[in-house]
C-alpha cells in the first residue's frame, strides 16, 4: 500500500511539475506589453498624409513614451504642428492583453471626437519587428471606417533608433478590399 502510495504521488509530482512546465512555457510564448518597450523615450515624427496622391500634406511633431499605469501599459503622446490650426495631440496606450492573447492600442485625439481601440500581433520578419493592428468604429450615419496599422523597426536594439508606422483607411462604402494609404509615419530617436 505504501509503494503504490508512493507511486501514485511520484506520478501526482511529475505530472504537476509537467503541468507547470506547460504553463510557464505558454505564458512565456504569450506576448508582454514589454515587448513594446522599445517604443519608451523621445522622438522626433515625420507624418505624410496621402502619400500616393496629389493632396500629400507632411505634418511634423513630437512623440513621447513611457511606462504608465505601474508599468502595465505604454503611455505615447503625440503632439503635431497643423500649420494655421491649433496643434493636435494623440494620447495612446499600448499593452498586451493576456485576456484577448493580442497587443492593444487605445488611441484619443484632440482632432477627432472617436475613440479608437486598434487589436492585433507582434511579430519578426528576418530583420524587423513588425506591430500590425486593425479596428473598425462607425464614423456617421450607417458608415463603418476600417483601419488597419503596420508599424515596423529593426529587430536588433542598436536598429530600434527609427521607426515607420503605415496606416491604410477605407469605409463600408468602398469596395471590399479597397484600401486608401492615409498615412506614412517616420519617428526618430532623440533621447
Amino acid at each position: 500500500m505504501i509503494r503504490n502510495f508512493r507511486s501514485v504521488l511520484f506520478m501526482i509530482i511529475g505530472l504537476g511539475s509537467s503541468a507547470g512546465y506547460l504553463m510557464a512555457q505558454s505564458q512565456a510564448d504569450d506576448g508582454s506589453t514589454d515587448d513594446l518597450s522599445f517604443l519608451i523615450g523621445d522622438w522626433s515624427v515625420v507624418r505624410t498624409y496621402s502619400p500616393n496622391s496629389d493632396n500629400k500634406r507632411i505634418l511634423e511633431g513630437t512623440l513621447t513614451c513611457k511606462e504608465s499605469l505601474d508599468g502595465q501599459f505604454i503611455n505615447c503622446r503625440y503632439e503635431i504642428e497643423r500649420p494655421g490650426k491649433i496643434r493636435g495631440v494623440d494620447e495612446v496606450f499600448f499593452n498586451y492583453n493576456s485576456i484577448y492573447k493580442m497587443f492593444e492600442s487605445i488611441w484619443l485625439s484632440s482632432t477627432w471626437p472617436i475613440k479608437v481601440l486598434m487589436q492585433g500581433t507582434f511579430t519578426q520578419r528576418a530583420n524587423d519587428l513588425v506591430l500590425n493592428t486593425k479596428a473598425q468604429f462607425r464614423i456617421q450615419g450607417e458608415v463603418t471606417e476600417f483601419v488597419k496599422d503596420e508599424l515596423t523597426i529593426g529587430k536588433e536594439e542598436t536598429d530600434q533608433t527609427a521607426f515607420t508606422r503605415q496606416t491604410f483607411i477605407r469605409t463600408s462604402e468602398d469596395k471590399e478590399g479597397d484600401w486608401h494609404h492615409h498615412m506614412t509615419e517616420v519617428a526618430e530617436k532623440v533621447h
